[in-house]
């Protein structure tokens, strides 16, 4: 049984390090006094959003297709299919009022996590109501919802499934894009901006009254495009803004495409995102029971508000909460309503009438699946992007390896040994062998890995002397000694292993998150490595720090290290081989082979806490394996699924 005596270690270290960033910001936004520094800040944080959406593509030709047409009276509508990039297809409803006189202020719909995307009757009832009241709307399907399934037999589905949730699918999908610096954000804001390219390319639409609105991951991706297209007029984001902060205290992961790498580094919030092109008008729409926090989308508020009073636009920022729970409800398309009629000039009620619901198979403008109706998936993109690395990819010697290895870990090794406690009253047992005794190796503020010692339990409170074995598991090294018989061999043989716990693993295992399992796709420790990535640092970097920490402690007190490292463990103790500067000999078991796999198996489980964002521009792992030499053996190597 796993032992979480540090559970809460990683997640109050992540909390102490982001309430920092925000405490900076807010002293930041607190000494914006005049209408030139609110001026000044919009234009730092516009600067700053558009770093945080990697590789955008050129525009190409939209081959926008209409596939077919409803007429329900008071509102019609087509169905439109158009390539948001070459060969990419975006699956979409075009709304529009009975009859069409003059130029329509418009409305790109985006949707939340629904299966069935733009089917979804709330995002349908918001579309109709908008057409009803003599908008445009163009709302559009994202990756991996409605007719834009991506896992199909191929990647390992079974004909019988429909694949991952949509949560899950676009997690799988960014961690393997982050390996080629890619975003998934910046696909699903590609995706929209496109759609909006469309929605503005129609002869009914008037581009100077452009609004976007969508609920949850709609919300998410309608602040995403409000901080990077200049052509938007107003915006309505639901139930998502809040604070970055207030998601990580609540304990809540957000999908891959919700976590803009660089974010938090930037100094960044998610009012900022709407900041980028104060004061354009913008309603902030919550709910008290929503599980985005409420009083992040408050402070949001204040924040829009003092900088668009600044900018002499005091009544352009208005927020709206319901008394319900998360989702596009009534109440809440209707605050919209008013706030669109409004900053469109239009005169019309607000009020929604009871509307009728579309059964699913009448919105679809792919027959149902854009793959089968021609499109590429997106996992074709990747490869390509990964495979055009790998052909360019510069031949490093061994110093040059190093250096970039350590850049895309973005860790500094000091030079100075690192404090350390006994830990009298703890330590694992194993029958054949007895109880193991501990040490806790403070590797920064906050950090600390529990190394547990078997096979030397004479020598209580004071560290080995001699070659010592230090073993990285695959979820816990701990466990690992007490369950896998080659280790228990070698242990009865006398050899004297040291069972590493790095930060999140074994006994820091976080018990937050309700995640009982590291492997989640949308669990504790995905965040945290999400968390990383926004704040511009990599959570497999600081396990490997923390490794080479612990390899200063042993050899300060007179120990020859070898590593050891086992499945997820297996990766932090090959970096360590490569970047220590004792060269310490490895053992890998159950290895990933190469990342490269990761890439071609897009169906996989090995975590986003394994990977290093961008790291297929310079190596691969095979690169490393061959660096090793002969200080490294491998066997058993695992494949995309653990």
């Amino acid at each position: 049984m796993r032992q979480n005596r540090y559970g809460h270690m990683v997640h109050e270290y992540m909390v102490n390090r982001v309430r920092q960033i925000m405490q900076a910001r807010a002293e930041r936004l607190g000494a914006i006094q005049t209408q030139a520094e609110a001026q000044a800040y919009v234009l730092d944080i516009r600067s700053k959003v558009a770093r945080c959406f990697p590789a955008l593509p050129a525009r190409t030709d939209l081959k926008a297709q209409s596939t077919g047409e409803l007429d329900w009276g008071e509102f019609r509508l087509e169905k439109i299919v158009y390539e948001s990039r070459p060969g990419f297809m975006v699956s979409a409803n075009f709304y529009l009022p009975a009859k069409v006189e003059q130029e329509l202020p418009c409305v790109l719909g985006l949707c939340g996590h629904a299966e069935n995307g733009k089917a979804y009757a709330p995002y349908q009832f918001f579309a109709q109501g908008l057409a009803r009241k003599g908008f445009a709307v163009l709302i559009l399907d994202p990756v991996c919802q409605g007719e834009r399934r991506q896992f199909y037999a191929e990647e390992g589905v079974s004909e019988q499934e429909p694949g991952p949730r949509s949560t899950v699918a676009h997690n799988m999908i960014g961690n393997r894009m982050s390996l080629t610096g890619d975003f998934v954000g910046s696909w699903f804001a590609w995706d929209a901006i496109r759609g909006l390219d469309y929605l503005l390319a129609r002869p009914e639409t008037d581009a100077s009254r452009v609004g976007v609105s969508g609920c949850s991951g709609g919300g998410t991706q309608t602040t995403q495009v409000t901080a990077l297209d200049p052509r938007i007029t107003m915006a309505a984001p639901d139930c998502y803004i809040t604070s970055w902060l207030s998601n990580l205290e609540n304990e809540l992961p957000a999908d891959a495409e919700q976590n803009p790498p660089r974010a938090l580094e930037f100094g960044l919030d998610e009012a900022d995102l709407l900041l980028a092109y104060a004061p354009r008008p913008t309603l902030i729409l919550a709910e008290e029971n929503c599980y985005f926090d409420l009083r992040g989308a408050q402070q949001a508020f204040a924040d829009l508000k003092k900088i668009h009073g600044l900018l002499g636009s005091p009544d352009s920022a208005e927020i709206s909460v319901g008394d319900l729970d998360h989702g596009y409800h009534k109440h809440a398309r209707e605050a919209m309503y008013r706030f669109f009629i409004k900053h469109a000039g239009l005169k019309a009620a607000w009020q929604e009438p009871e509307m009728e619901e579309i059964p699913e198979a009448q919105l679809n403008a792919a027959q149902g699946e854009v793959v089968k109706f021609g499109s590429k998936k997106i996992f074709a993109f990747t490869q390509a992007r990964a495979q055009k690395m790998k052909a360019q990819r510069p031949r490093l010697d061994h110093k040059a390896l190093m250096e970039s290895v350590r850049r895309h870990l973005k860790i500094d090794i000091p030079e100075t040994p690192p404090h350390f406690r006994y830990l009298r009253h703890s330590g694992g047992h194993i029958p054949a062998i007895g109880k193991g005794y501990q040490f806790a190796v403070e590797t920064e503020p906050g950090i600390q890995v529990i190394l547990t010692m078997f096979g030397d339990l004479e020598n209580f409170c004071r560290r080995p002397v001699g070659s010592v074995s230090l073993y990285v598991g695959h979820l816990s090294s701990e466990e690992d000694c007490a369950e896998l018989p080659w280790l228990q061999r070698r242990l009865v043989d006398g050899e004297r292993i040291l069972a590493a716990d790095l930060r999140g693993t074994g006994q820091s295992f976080p018990t937050t998150c309700g995640s009982s399992e590291p492997l989640e796709p949308y669990g504790s420790d995905y965040m945290y490595a999400s968390y990383g990535s926004m704040m511009g640092e990599s959570y497999l970097g600081r396990r490997v720090y923390d490794l080479l920490r612990a390899i200063d402690f042993l050899e300060d007190g007179g120990a020859t290290v070898n590593l050891i490292g086992r499945g997820v463990g297996s990766v932090p103790a090959v970096l360590a081989a490569l970047l220590h500067r004792s060269r310490p000999a490895c053992e890998i078991v159950n290895y990933l082979p190469s990342y490269e796999l990761l890439i071609d198996r897009p169906l996989h489980n090995w975590p986003f806490s394994c990977l290093m964002e961008n790291c297929l521009a310079a190596f691969d792992l095979p690169d490393l394996y061959a660096a090793l030499g002969e200080q490294l053996q491998k066997r058993e190597p695992w494949g995309a699924w653990l």
